[in-house]
Formats: C-alpha cells, sequence, structure tokens
C-alpha cells in the first residue's frame, strides 16, 4: 500500500432471514457440560396412581429445565406440568428443574400440606422433603429413585447419555400430557366424533348442525336420513276404540261431533255450590209381615213365639212387650263437634249456660 492511500475494510455480508444462533456448534459449553445437549435425560415412569389413565405411564421432560407438578393446568405454556387431579396434591406441589452449577436435576416441595416422598435407590424407607406448607430445600435426583406424590408414585430415570432405557421408551400413546392443548389433541384423536364440539366453542348453529350429522348417521337410533316415515294419529285411534270416554271428558269431542257442538248453544253455567248441606228426608218402608223363610222369623218360631203376640218378658204387671219396631229418632237438625254454628243461633257458651239453667231448676 502506497503512502498516501486510505485502507478500506470490506463489509461482512449480511446474514440471511432464517439465521438461529442455536444451529451453531455449541462449542465450549458443550464441552463444559452446560449445554442442552449434555444435559442428562429426566423421564418419569409411573408405577402406581389413582388418577392417571391406564394408558398414560411416563413424563417425557425433553427439551425443558424445568417441570412442575400440581393439581391445576398449567398456568404458562413455557412450564410444562403434569396433572394430578387428587385432593391430596396442592395447586402447585413441587418442582424439577435442571440445576447448572451441580449438574444434576433437583426437585423442590412448593410448600405443599401432604408433602413430597423420596426414596433414595440405595435407601429402604422414603424421606419427606419439608414440614406441611413449608417449602423444602433442593434435593438431587438420581437414577432408579423412587418419587412419591399422592396416590402418584414415579420411578426416576436419569441417563447421562441422552439415550432412553427399554422402560422409558416414549409412544405416541403412553406419554403425559404436560400442557392443556396436548390433552386436546389426545381426546380428539381417541374419539373421532363428527358432532363433538369443543368446550370454548360459540357457535350454537354450527353445533346444532353437528348434533344433526351425527344422528341421522347410518347406525344411530332413531328415523335414518331419506327413510320414509308414515304418521299415525294415535288421539283418532284412542278416539276410535273409547268413544264415550272422550265424550265425558269436558272441552274434548270426536272430529264428528266437533261441528255439531261448535254451532249449538253453549250449555248454562253450573250453579255455585251450596255450603249449608240439604235436608236429608228419612223414609222407611210400610211394615209388612216376614216371609216363613226369614232366617229371624223362623229363629223366632222355634223358640216358641207365635204371630201378633209381644215380644219379650212382662217384668211388672200391665207392662208387656214389644209389639210394634222402635222408632228412629232423626238427627238432621242436630248440631254436633266442628259445627259452626249451632241449631239456636248463639255460641256455645251461651247454649251451655242455659242448658246448666234449665238442669238447675
Amino acid at each position: 500500500m502506497e503512502a498516501g492511500e486510505t485502507r478500506v475494510e470490506r463489509d461482512s455480508p449480511p446474514a440471511p432471514a432464517d439465521y438461529d444462533p442455536s444451529y451453531e456448534w455449541p462449542g465450549d459449553d458443550a464441552e463444559a457440560g452446560v449445554g442442552p445437549s449434555s444435559r442428562p435425560l429426566l423421564r418419569l415412569l409411573v408405577l402406581r396412581t389413582s388418577v392417571l389413565p391406564a394408558k398414560q405411564t411416563l413424563v417425557v421432560t425433553d427439551g425443558y429445565t424445568e417441570v412442575q407438578i400440581g393439581r391445576d393446568i398449567a398456568t404458562s405454556e413455557d412450564v410444562p406440568r403434569v396433572r394430578l387431579k387428587e385432593m391430596e396434591v396442592s395447586k402447585l406441589h413441587s418442582t424439577l428443574y435442571w440445576e447448572t452449577a451441580a449438574a444434576g436435576w433437583n426437585i423442590v416441595d412448593m410448600g405443599s400440606k401432604h408433602g413430597t416422598f423420596l426414596q433414595p435407590r440405595s435407601s429402604a424407607t422414603a424421606v419427606r422433603l419439608s414440614p406441611p406448607r413449608v417449602a423444602s430445600l433442593p434435593r438431587q435426583l438420581h437414577h432408579l429413585d423412587t418419587l412419591a406424590i399422592g396416590g402418584t408414585t414415579f420411578l426416576v430415570h436419569v441417563h447421562a447419555a441422552r439415550a432412553p432405557c427399554t422402560e422409558c421408551c416414549s409412544t405416541s400413546q403412553n406419554e403425559i400430557p404436560l400442557f392443556r392443548s396436548q390433552k386436546r389433541k389426545a381426546h380428539k384423536a381417541s374419539e373421532p366424533d363428527p358432532g363433538y364440539v369443543p368446550a370454548g366453542s360459540r357457535d350454537p348453529r354450527k353445533a346444532l348442525t353437528l348434533l344433526k350429522q351425527r344422528l341421522l348417521m347410518p347406525g344411530a337410533p332413531g328415523p335414518v336420513r331419506g327413510e320414509a316415515t308414515s304418521y299415525t294419529d294415535r288421539s283418532a285411534r284412542r278416539r276410535s276404540l273409547f268413544p264415550s270416554s272422550r265424550l265425558d271428558a269436558p272441552g274434548i269431542a270426536p272430529p264428528q261431533l266437533r261441528t255439531e257442538l261448535s254451532t249449538s248453544t253453549p250449555p248454562p253455567p253450573p250453579p255455585p255450590p251450596s255450603w249449608d248441606p240439604p235436608p236429608s228426608v228419612t223414609t222407611s218402608q210400610p211394615p209388612m209381615p216376614l216371609p216363613d223363610t226369614n232366617v229371624g222369623h223362623r229363629l223366632l218360631l222355634a223358640q216358641g213365639w207365635t204371630p201378633g203376640s209381644s215380644l219379650g218378658q212382662n217384668w211388672e204387671e200391665g207392662r208387656a212387650g214389644l209389639t210394634a219396631p222402635l222408632e228412629v229418632a232423626s238427627t238432621t237438625r242436630r248440631a254436633g263437634l266442628g259445627m259452626a254454628k249451632t241449631v239456636t243461633g248463639e255460641s256455645w257458651q251461651v247454649d251451655g249456660r242455659q242448658r246448666r239453667w234449665q238442669d238447675s231448676q
């Protein structure tokens, strides 16, 4: 370069639009054991559970540095959560996370009421991480440790080579969904139903159309689309079988009498009910001699009675037995319990005083 000339550096070419630094070689981070490719693989195998389905037996945490376990659904789309829907599990029970400084997977109890129990592989007893409602200190997880939360027990699998073993291999059906969207996709794939509408759908017209398609599919209960159905008039058949009952029913008449009833004058309304009961008239048949076939007549004849004589013995002189039947006294105008008024129209107190006065005379 000659004197007086200015040195001009060439600019580097611009980076492409789809450039991502993660595509580059990790370099020193991977060699130091802090990059994603060097992080050991953590998976949880379900040993016992009372809330998870039988097909869901594996928790896959690949690609995440933090996994939560609790009763509620995940509140963030970045942090996955294993949901255990039982009362022994708190809303946010415990957290599993990767510790870069210690180069291991740790677990922390987030202050649950029923606790988190960890049983190391070399120990025969499980240890509770913290007292009730108190957050615990981090505890490191090792391969084949046992983790118990509520009614679910997990077997910890930690593989430094990032290659799962035969027991913790993942399939499309045995994974436990860590996000709400994964659970919806699994439900939709396992139950293909043309009438399925998500809970958050706000299109009632579309839901009604899908419901009609599901009910009118071949093999579904009810009439099939395209099938001619004949209408049966059950009311006309019932009227023909029971004509008298239809006439007696108020306001209902057979078809042949509807025209006559519509043109005829309506019947007069019934009289209002009377609260006073009508006076009852006691009538009796005229006395007639009993026939010889009457049982009572035959018994009297067997006892020595003769027709025309009196019944009973003469206990006193001048007093013969009964020759006429007993008379029945009428009680139509007598008042009894529950009557609002007495016969005299006075109160029961006035009638009582008058009766006691008459008895004292």
